[in-house]
């Protein structure tokens, strides 16, 4: 039985991206609505229980639909940083019913029905096909979001854990929420209830893998991958059960022909015989029967943590859909991953900062079934594959270590019980007072910076969204940055170039979308603007705010200041510096990546996360024009 809170988190959080989200992409703007001021609005809006406790400030606005002569759908907007408009936190979207003089709570679900015009169930023919998809990915957010809710993450006595325990509870977190503002990140569809619980992070629940062995003259493998260790056992498995697994090849008289992989049991039960049926009729592909150790989910559902002392983790492709794309692991990925990684090695010889502080994780050794006559851009190797990603053992086995994926910073446990700062203050001696909490986000926000701006001054930029980028704490310093998943590293050839590295030749489909290659620093910028700043970093700021009471006004001037004085202090020539400080600091508005429009108008079918571009404010003209306003308020009162 699930708790009723678990329920209304789920929905509130879901709701809240959604409305932001939809009004930044412009997508409710056709409506024909009515937009009151707050101070102004009728009285039966201000004197209701569900927005009194909200209302009252000049600057915020009831957004009113007349959905048709019956009912009308209202909500409570306040101006936003990272957007022009936001729906006021903790507050309901309602329909009015006009007749009756009755309301009623919309969930995220009948909201978006109303919106594309499926109200009654016989106007579900009415619904285009994306329509569809994204109402289905909505709804399985909300069940899927309240089940890891109800569970709860075991947070207690996280000082005393080892770095590597310490580490898999921080992906537990980090998966309670998974893509902060993206309204259907939540939604693993394909997964059962059962089959939900048993493989998401947050339930902690062991997975034991299944094994298949690949005919050795159909498998591509990675850089990493040689003579003396050829095969994934060898880091995957302990001696007995890597015994286990080699006595039954001989016995099968695989040893010579087959290489095993591991492969997710989630992926061996419903893709494998969907996609490579021929491949295991004709003996290419065999079942083994062999169990190994089991693992333990991340925040990325295909990638797994073992339940040993290693440093070797795994990633194996899942046929579900996420972020609106099939989660397979295809070669071309892994092979981009190598280019990726040779560079960023090079990235950190050039610069004695990144030597220190800039950690990779090694990615070069994996293994992807690709039979004769089949090309990297084919649908049915692609779910047979599978990744070693070795964390550097400086780190998992160091004590004084503490690794903290950014988006667990940026998710709030339900109950906001706690937050890793809790932890960080107490560690650094501190009170829980706003100007510590500011104090040791601006020492993230110094250390986040300087990596990442220093990568794009030799002409690349990591993919920094909060799963991927790992900070690293020493001696209750944020010390560095580890990076995983190498393969969306986006670069400008002609800035490598200037500092003595080459094009690294990415194998990318013809007609393809590219998002690697950028003729420009300026055109890069887009994803430290975009993955960096209003994804990541804005979700750490608003979790802040929320579990301390602070401004987040004064956490995005906190952010800027250590901002720019990074792009003072690296050394860009002036005219990289002046690009930067224009782009970032004086224009009115930002590029925006959308995701609700495209997800829509792709409506399913293979692929990435589907994403379009547009514009937004710039947050940190906001609250620069914010700070201006009040200090001349200042000055006119005294």
């Amino acid at each position: 039985m699930k708790s009723p809170n678990a329920k209304r988190h789920a929905e509130a959080q879901i709701m809240q991206s959604l409305l932001d989200g939809l009004l930044v992409e412009g997508l409710l703007d056709d409506l024909g609505v009515t937009w009151q001021a707050a101070t102004e609005a009728d009285e039966w809006l201000t004197r209701s229980p569900m927005f009194q406790a909200h209302h009252g400030h000049p600057s915020q606005r009831f957004w009113l639909w007349r959905q048709d002569p019956h009912h009308s759908i209202v909500m409570l907007l306040q101006p936003g940083i990272a957007q022009a408009w936001e729906k006021v936190p903790q507050t309901p979207v309602i329909m009015r019913h006009h007749e009756r003089q009755e309301w009623e709570s919309l969930d995220p679900v009948s909201f978006m029905r109303r919106v594309f015009g499926a109200v009654a169930d016989n106007d579900e023919l009415a619904l285009g096909q994306g329509q569809q998809v994204f109402l289905g990915a909505l709804a399985d957010s909300l069940w899927q979001a309240e089940s890891s809710v109800d569970h709860r993450v075991e947070t207690r006595d996280l000082s005393g854990r080892g770095t590597a325990e310490h580490f898999a509870i921080m992906e537990q977190w980090a998966s309670l929420l998974d893509r902060p503002y993206h309204p259907t990140a939540k939604a693993k569809q394909g997964l059962s209830e059962r089959e939900y619980r048993a493989y998401m992070a947050e339930f902690n629940a062991p997975v034991t893998l299944r094994w298949v062995a690949m005919v050795r003259s159909q498998v591509m493998t990675g850089a990493g991958v040689g003579e003396e260790c050829p095969a994934p056992v060898q880091w995957l498995a302990g001696g007995e059960t890597r015994q286990a697994l080699e006595r039954e090849m001989a016995s099968r008289g695989l040893t010579r022909s087959h290489v095993a992989i591991p492969v997710h049991p989630w992926q061996y039960e419903h893709a494998l015989p969907h996609w490579l049926e021929a491949a295991f009729a004709v003996g290419d592909c065999v079942s083994l029967d062999t169990v190994t150790e089991p693992w333990l989910a991340t925040s990325s559902l295909r990638s797994l943590a073992p339940t040993t002392a290693s440093p070797h983790f795994l990633k194996l492709p899942m046929a579900i859909h996420s972020l609106g794309a099939s989660r397979y692991l295809p070669a071309v990925k892994m092979f981009n991953g190598d280019l990726s990684a040779r560079l960023l090695h090079q990235a950190r010889e050039k610069d004695a900062r990144l030597a220190e502080a800039l950690y990779l994780c090694d990615e070069g050794k994996w293994w992807a079934y690709l039979p004769q006559g089949a090309t990297l851009f084919d649908e049915a190797p692609r779910h047979l594959s599978a990744m070693v990603r070795s964390y550097p053992r400086a780190l998992l086995g160091d004590p004084g270590v503490r690794l903290v994926p950014m988006a667990t910073l940026g998710t709030p446990l339900p109950g906001g019980e706690h937050h890793v700062f809790d932890d960080w203050l107490a560690q650094r001696g501190m009170t829980a007072s706003p100007a510590s909490v500011q104090a040791l986000f601006g020492e993230l926000c110094d250390s986040f910076f300087d990596i990442n701006l220093r990568m794009f001054r030799l002409g690349m930029l990591a993919e920094v969204h909060g799963q991927n980028a790992v900070l690293v704490f020493k001696a209750n310093r944020c010390h560095g940055l580890l990076l995983r998943d190498h393969d969306s590293l986006r670069i400008s050839v002609a800035r490598l170039e200037q500092h003595g590295m080459q094009d690294p030749c990415y194998c990318i489909k013809p007609g393809h979308a590219n998002t690697l290659y950028h003729d420009s620093l300026e055109a890069l910028l887009f994803w430290l603007q975009t993955l960096a700043i209003q994804v990541n970093l804005r979700a750490i700021t608003d979790t802040l705010a929320d579990h301390y009471a602070l401004s987040r006004h004064d956490l995005w001037r906190e952010m800027a200041i250590r901002l720019e004085a990074r792009i003072d202090a690296i050394p860009f020539d002036d005219c990289d510096r002046e690009m930067l400080k224009e782009q970032l600091f004086e224009r009115e508005q930002w590029p925006y990546k959308r995701l609700i429009a495209p997800i829509i108008e792709r409506a399913g079918g293979p692929g990435s996360m589907p994403f379009d571009t547009s514009l937004t404010c710039n947050p940190f003209a906001r609250v620069r024009r914010q700070a201006h306003d009040e200090a001349a308020v200042g000055v006119i009162e005294a």
